[in-house]
C-alpha cells in the first residue's frame, strides 16, 4: 500500500551518521563547502565546440565568442556541488542530483541542498544542475554588483550614487527620460542610481579585460544550434552526472535524481528514457538510479492527445533551426526574459545587501508593463518588491508563490484575475515612510482582518482538500497556509557562484519533445522503419520503472494533494509500498526548496535512510 503522509513537523535524524552498523569515534567536524563545478557534456554535433561536420561556427564578433573567448566548446555540464567532506576523506554514501523547474537555475536548490547535507554530514552530498543555456548569460553587471556590495558606499543610507550595486545595475539599464521629456529626474523618470544625471549604460570590464556596455545578448543566429537542445541532449548530459556520481559512490551507494516543479517531468523522463539507439538494446536511465525524489511537481505525463509524427518532427527542428522559429521562450508576463533574469539578480542583490532602501529594480523598465508592472506599482523598499512578486499573499502566478511574509503598512485590495491565483494588489504606504516595508515570515500578525479597511490577511484557510474518492477531481489548495520561509533565504538563492533563474530558456524544441509525455515509442517506430535506429527521441522504458519514490507536495503549492502524483506513480513499475507521498500542510510552490526549518529536508532524510538500510541488507 503506498504511503501517504500530511507533515507538519517531523523530528530531524541524528546528524552524526545512517545509524546503520557504524561505531564511529568523535571526528573533527566536516565544513561545507559549495563549487560551481564544469566537466565535459554529451558532445552534440551542431553544438560550438564539437569538432563534427554538423557544428555551428562563430565568427569572431559572436556574443558568444565575445563573452566566453574564441573557439567556445557549450558542450559542458555545470552543477553547483554542496559537500561536507570527510575528514578522513572517504566518499559520500549518496549523491543527490537536482533539476531546476521551469526557468529555475542551479541556486534554486541552494537552502535545501545545505540542509539535506547538515543533516547527514560527510554521507550525502547535492548536485544540483544549471542547464547548459546558463552559461550564455553576460552576468558582468550581477557579479560586479554582488562584489562590490559590502563597500562603504553600498553600506551608508542613502547609498552613495557610485555604490557598486548601482554601478552593476547600469550596466544593465540606462536612465529613461520620460515624458514630459527635458526635466530629468521628473517623478516618472527611471533614474538608476539617483544622481541626478541622465546616465548611459556604465561601461564595465568582463572577463575577457574587455570594457563595454554592450550586453552579450544571444540571438536569432544560435537558433541553429539551440534547436539540438532538446530532451535527448539534456539527459545525455545527466547520464554523464549520473555515471559520474555511481564512481563516487561505488556500487553500494546510491545515486538518486530528482526535481522541483518542471523538474520532475525532467527527471522522471531521465528515468524512462532509453540511451542506446539500437533497438534490440535497451539502456535504460532508472538503471543508473537508486530512487527518484519529485518535490512539487507530478512527474512526466502522458503527453498531448496526437504529438507529431517523424516527419513533422523533424521539419519543426529544421523550422528552428534553419528558418528563424523562437527557439527559446523570449519573454515572461510581458517582461523579456533577458531583462527579467539580469534585473531580477541585481534587484536580489540589492534586496540582500540594502533591504530597506527604496527599491533599484522600481528605478528600471523592467517591471514597468503588464502584471508585473501592476504588481509592483506602489513605491516599495529593495526587501518588499521581492516580497510582492513572489509571496503567495502578493503574487497571483502560483509557479513563482513562497510564504515569505507580508506587508502591512498600506492597503491591500483582494483581487482575481483570468487565469490567474487570488491576490493582494499592494498600495501607497500609509504610514508617512513613502515605501511599502516587508515583515519577514517570522514578524507577521497571523491575524485575518477586512482588507477594505486594513492590511488584509497574511494566513489563509484555504478549506478542505477534493473529494479523495473521486478521482476526476482535480487537486486544490487546501489547509491553513503557513509562513515558513525568509525572504533573505530566497534573495540568496539569486545570486553567487551561479544564479536562480534562466535567461535564455530552450522553449520551442523542449515542448516539442514534452509533448510525446513518458512514451514516443510512436516516434521510435517510425525512425526505426526507416533508418533502423531508434531516432531523435526515445523515451520508451517507463513503466519499467521500478525504483522507489518520494513524492513531496505543499497544500498551499502545485502539487497539493496525494493524487497530485497519481497519474505518473501508476504508470510505473514501482510497487506501492516503495511509493512515500509526503504533503507538507500549508506549503507554498517554493517552501520546500527555501523554507526554514524545512520539512521537505526531514522527508528526504527519512527517505534516504531507509534505502541506506535497505542496501546494506542486500
Amino acid at each position: 500500500m503506498r504511503r501517504i503522509r500530511t507533515w507538519t513537523s517531523i523530528l530531524l535524524v541524528s546528524a552524526t551518521g545512517f545509524g546503520v552498523g557504524e561505531c564511529e569515534l568523535p571526528k573533527p567536524e566536516p565544513v561545507l563547502v559549495q563549487e560551481l563545478v564544469e566537466i565535459p557534456g554529451y558532445v552534440e554535433p551542431h553544438t560550438p565546440g564539437s569538432g563534427m561536420p554538423e557544428e555551428v561556427l562563430l565568427g569572431p564578433d559572436h556574443p558568444v565568442v565575445r563573452l566566453l573567448g574564441p573557439d567556445p566548446d557549450l558542450n559542458k555540464v555545470h552543477y553547483l556541488r554542496t559537500a561536507m567532506p570527510r575528514p578522513d576523506g572517504k566518499p559520500p554514501r549518496v549523491i543527490t542530483i537536482l533539476v531546476p523547474g521551469f526557468l529555475g537555475g542551479g541556486t534554486t536548490f541552494d537552502p535545501l541542498a545545505r540542509d539535506l547535507v547538515r543533516a547527514l554530514p560527510g554521507k550525502l552530498e547535492v548536485w544540483a544542475i544549471d542547464r547548459r543555456p546558463n552559461q550564455l548569460e553576460d552576468r558582468v553587471g550581477a557579479l560586479h554588483a554582488v562584489e562590490g556590495a559590502d563597500d562603504p558606499r553600498c553600506t551608508i543610507s542613502p547609498p552613495a550614487s557610485d555604490c557598486p550595486i548601482f554601478e552593476g545595475a547600469q550596466f544593465y539599464f540606462s536612465d529613461l527620460d520620460l515624458a514630459p521629456t527635458g526635466n530629468f529626474p521628473g517623478p516618472e523618470d527611471k533614474d538608476v542610481n539617483l544622481d541626478g544625471d541622465l546616465d548611459g549604460q556604465l561601461a564595465l570590464v568582463d572577463d575577457q579585460d574587455v570594457s563595454r556596455t554592450a550586453i552579450n545578448l544571444v540571438q536569432n543566429d544560435v537558433r541553429a544550434f539551440f534547436a539540438y537542445w532538446g530532451i535527448d541532449t539534456y539527459v545525455r548530459d545527466w547520464k554523464i552526472l549520473a555515471e559520474r556520481a555511481r564512481e563516487i559512490v561505488g556500487p553500494r551507494g546510491l545515486v538518486l535524481m530528482g526535481g522541483h516543479s518542471q523538474g520532475t517531468s525532467w527527471s522522471t523522463v531521465f528515468a524512462a528514457y532509453d540511451f542506446d539507439p539500437d533497438p534490440d538494446v535497451v539502456d535504460a536511465g532508472h538503471a543508473y538510479l537508486d530512487g527518484l525524489v519529485l518535490i512539487e511537481g507530478g512527474g512526466i505525463g502522458p503527453g498531448s492527445l496526437a504529438p507529431l509524427g517523424l516527419a513533422g518532427y523533424e521539419l519543426t527542428v529544421r523550422g528552428i533551426a534553419q528558418f528563424g522559429l523562437p527557439a527559446f521562450l523570449e519573454e515572461f508576463s510581458g517582461i523579456p526574459l533577458v531583462a527579467l533574469g539580469n534585473s531580477g539578480e541585481v534587484a536580489s542583490i540589492a534586496g540582500h545587501f540594502q533591504p530597506d532602501e527604496p527599491s533599484l529594480i522600481q528605478r528600471t523598465p523592467t517591471f514597468g508593463t503588464g502584471i508585473v508592472g501592476l504588481l509592483l506599482s506602489a513605491p516599495a523598499t529593495n526587501q518588499a518588491v521581492a516580497g510582492f512578486f513572489l509571496d503567495d499573499d502578493f503574487s497571483p502566478i502560483s509557479a513563482f508563490r513562497a510564504s515569505i511574509g507580508f506587508s502591512d503598512n498600506g492597503p491591500n485590495q483582494p483581487l482575481v484575475l483570468p487565469g490567474l491565483s487570488p491576490f493582494y494588489l499592494a498600495g501607497p504606504a500609509d504610514d508617512g515612510s513613502g515605501l511599502r516595508s516587508w515583515l519577514d515570515f517570522d514578524e507577521v500578525d497571523p491575524a485575518c482582518v477586512d482588507p477594505a479597511v486594513s492590511p488584509g490577511c497574511a494566513i489563509v484557510d484555504n478549506g478542505p482538500p477534493s473529494d479523495p474518492s473521486d478521482p476526476t477531481a482535480p487537486p486544490r489548495p487546501n489547509g491553513v497556509e503557513r509562513e515558513v520561509s525568509s525572504i533573505d533565504d530566497f534573495l540568496l538563492t539569486q545570486f553567487g557562484k551561479a544564479n536562480g533563474f534562466e535567461w535564455y530558456f530552450v522553449d520551442r524544441r523542449v515542448s516539442l519533445d514534452f509533448s510525446y509525455g513518458r512514451d514516443s515509442s510512436s516516434l521510435v517506430a517510425q525512425a526505426v522503419a526507416r533508418d533502423g535506429l531508434e531516432g531523435p527521441l526515445v523515451i520508451t522504458r517507463n513503466a519499467e520503472v521500478d525504483v522507489p519514490v518520494l513524492a513531496i507536495g505543499g497544500s498551499n503549492g502545485l502539487a497539493t494533494e496525494p493524487k497530485s502524483f497519481a497519474r505518473y506513480l501508476s504508470s510505473i513499475a514501482t510497487p506501492e509500498e516503495d511509493q512515500t507521498v509526503v504533503i507538507l500542510e500549508g506549503y507554498a510552490h517554493l517552501d520546500p526548496t527555501i523554507a526554514t526549518d524545512n520539512e521537505a529536508v526531514d522527508a528526504i532524510v527519512d527517505f534516504v535512510e531507509d534505502l541506506v538500510w535497505r542496501r546494506s541488507q542486500e
